[in-house]
């Protein structure tokens, strides 16, 4: 019985503390303001997605960009790039 009432308390912690890496969003980034290097990145990450937009972010507490778009097949992707233009991760 005590396990049933655990249960859902422990789903929703889990829930609310996530799992990977932890990403924090901020403000929207004109593509045309990022910082050289990162949209080169996030192609070279990507090739076939067209970017269109991107957000400035904190990944692992790390200043970042998160660069979005879209592929031929119209699913969203999304790459974090690290100020200096480095790949952080990929989705």
């Amino acid at each position: 019985m005590r396990i049933k009432m655990w249960m859902p308390a422990a789903v929703l912690m889990a829930a609310a503390c996530g799992c990977g890496e932890e990403v924090e969003h901020l403000e929207p980034v004109a593509l045309d303001r990022l910082p050289e290097g990162v949209l080169e990145a996030a192609g070279k990450s990507l090739p076939d997605v067209k970017f269109d937009r991107a957000r400035k972010a904190k990944f692992n507490g790390q200043d970042a960009f998160e660069v979005i778009g879209k592929d031929k097949r119209g699913k969203t992707r999304e790459v974090e790039v690290s100020t200096s233009g480095k790949v952080l991760d990929v989705e």
